[in-house]
């Protein structure tokens, strides 16, 4: 039974369609509202789906709102007209309407929550008809007393005891014939499939529930896992690699919802994601919502597709110390250290007089290598990925090299030569800052 004292001071708006489980919701609450000290209104959305019998609803609701004495929001809807222009069925077409007029209630501050009348009997149906359709973990939890700003007191009652409730009360109520009909699915799990399961397997309904709400508390617990995989980045989020395809799809699934796409992805983006781990560095997949996932030298990294400013790359021009504008990044060069380390990029200094009148600015070719600082001769993509340079930067970068290809002498912003490094014999030292456009 939920407790009502958690919603003391607090305005809650009551969805009732007329039907025995709404109208029995409302005598509840309004029978214990004095009590707990919330005050009560009401929400009718009339769906336009029944025609007379419809109206009908909506006018019963009126009434029982007088009795009540309680302010009424009513809503209208040609639902079956709103379903053929939005191309769905017209039981998501009444859903989204459902939920756009309990959202404006909320949004013009009408209401704190809105109250629903679903039951025990209703988790059950959800949690069959999720597993039916081949849902994974996080999606078989069914519906929680409270989420957000809804609010189900009779989610622990069944059916026969909201029925019994209503008995005892000598409450009234329509009728909606259109549940009675078997051929919307939801309505074939309630009438057909759910009773003979239960004839079949004795409990199956409460055990049903207990499945869902076992699995909740499994699902929240890998989540809680899940999060220490998952860094943010100014541009994205990056997922640690990982073999444990639960905790990974998961992050990744918090990667994509941080970016904003909480709808659209399938089971297969979550596994082409795990898969990717196993692909070459650098390797991409095409995400909805123009995302898209790369692979890094420790994980996946989520970020939106680049549209491409700033990312005309010039040509190759003779090194000087006019410094060079590379198009994503400005090559600034001083004889004095102005400005180090811009952007999260290193500022550098090397010997000017050990650059070879030969160098140029230019950006990366097959072939470049480095005479790596303090070590060995590194071919420049292996050089990347010891300096865990992001992929989708190693094209960007400005080189001072040599025109067509070979060693390079700075890789600005990351690191210089051996052969240009600032020693004793030093005469002019040259610093080097990139900064992004």
């Amino acid at each position: 039974m939920m407790d009502l004292r958690a919603f003391s001071g607090k305005r809650i708006c009551v969805a009732v369609s007329g039907g025995v489980d709404s109208t029995a919701l409302l005598a509840y609450l309004y029978e214990n509202a004095d009590n707990f000290g919330y005050t009560l209104s009401v929400c009718h959305c009339e769906h336009g789906i029944r025609g007379e019998e419809s109206l009908q609803d909506a006018e019963f609701v009126k009434a029982l709102c007088m009795q009540y004495d309680l302010p009424m929001y009513s809503f209208a809807e040609d639902c079956i007209k709103k379903s053929k222009a939005d191309k769905t069925s017209l039981e998501t077409a009444a859903r989204d309407f459902r939920h756009a007029c309990f959202k404006s209630i909320i949004e013009e501050n009408k209401a704190d929550y809105i109250a629903t009348a679903h039951h025990k009997n209703d988790e059950a149906e959800t949690v069959l008809f999720r597993l039916a359709r081949g849902t994974s973990a996080t999606g078989v939890g069914g519906m929680s007393a409270t989420n957000g700003y809804f609010i189900r007191p009779f989610l622990a009652w069944t059916r026969q005891e909201i029925e019994a409730y209503a008995r005892e009360k000598g409450l009234s109520h329509r009728e909606d014939k259109t549940n009675l009909e078997t051929e919307a699915t939801r309505n074939k799990l309630r009438l057909e499939i759910l009773p003979k399961l239960e004839e079949a397997v004795p409990g199956a309904m409460e055990n049903l529930v207990r499945f869902s709400t076992l699995t909740s508390e499994d699902d929240k617990l890998l989540y809680e896992y899940a999060e220490g995989l998952l860094s943010k980045e100014e541009e994205g989020f990056e997922v640690a690699f990982c073999d444990k395809k639960p905790l990974f799809t998961r992050a990744a699934l918090l990667a994509l919802k941080g970016l904003g796409l909480s709808k659209d992805y399938t089971a297969q983006h979550l596994e082409s994601a795990f898969l990717l781990q196993g692909l070459e560095r650098g390797a991409k997949l095409s995400l909805p919502k123009n995302i898209i996932a790369e692979k890094r030298l420790e994980g996946i990294f989520f970020s939106f597709v680049k549209e491409g400013k700033n990312e005309q790359k010039p040509e190759a021009k003779p090194f000087d110390l006019s410094g060079f504008d590379g198009g994503r990044y400005e090559v600034i060069l001083s004889e004095t250290p102005k400005g180090m380390g811009m952007d999260g990029w290193k500022g550098l200094c090397l010997d000017e007089e050990a650059i070879p009148q030969t160098a140029v600015f230019r950006f990366r070719k097959e072939g470049d290598y480095i005479l790596r600082f303090g070590g060995g001769k590194k071919s420049l993509k292996k050089f990347f990925n010891e300096e865990k340079t992001p992929v989708s930067e190693r094209g960007y970068l400005p080189l001072i090299a040599e025109r067509d290809g070979g060693e390079v002498y700075a890789v600005c912003g990351v690191e210089i030569s051996e052969k240009v490094k600032v020693t004793k014999k030093t005469k002019k030292v040259l610093y080097i800052t990139l900064k992004k456009k």
